[in-house]
């Protein structure tokens, strides 16, 4: 075996499970969105269609923005120890369930399980793990600046890796 082979891959689909339709998360709940249009995902190893997913559009990226900005201030008012403590939750979360998330990486994704196993799950945890470790730090790192937050972002996920674009 070459050292650059994949390991097996057991896992079954049963271990994860997926809802009819889903809503767009903002400020903490799923909510519908405005335009009430949806767009079928599919299982590209199958064809089968995994679940309905929103369209959001102008109204809802704004309600999204909105949500965050408020968020961010509560966010931002936490100490940075605090803070650390929430990315490792995330990262330690994400371990625990690294089966299931890599399932359903690759049912939504098409790509094989051991590279969503092996490399976008656990990759993903570890950026969690890294910025966690670095959230009490900050104010250390940088002799004569002072770091502070830019505020909201957004970015557009690739197909191929939306959760460790999500990392």
């Amino acid at each position: 075996m070459s050292r650059w082979e994949y390991a097996p891959a057991p896992e079954s689909t049963d271990i994860a499970s997926v809802a009819d339709t889903y809503g767009l998360y903002i400020g903490g709940e799923f909510v519908e969105p405005a335009s009430g249009d949806y767009f079928k995902t599919i299982n590209p190893a199958t064809e089968e269609v995994l679940s309905a997913i929103p369209i959001a559009g102008e109204v809802d990226i704004d309600r999204a923005v909105g949500a965050a900005r408020k968020a961010a201030e509560t966010w931002s008012a936490l100490a940075p120890a605090d803070r650390s403590k929430f990315m490792y939750r995330i990262a330690r979360a994400m371990q625990e369930r690294s089966r299931e998330l890599a399932v359903l990486e690759s049912m939504n994704g098409g790509k094989p399980i051991r590279e969503s196993r092996d490399i976008d799950v656990p990759l993903a945890a570890a950026h969690f793990f890294y910025y966690a470790g670095w959230a009490d730090k900050l104010e250390y790192a940088f002799a004569g600046r002072t770091t502070k937050p830019l505020g909201v972002c957004a970015q557009i996920i690739p197909w191929n890796f939306p959760l460790l674009m999500l990392a």
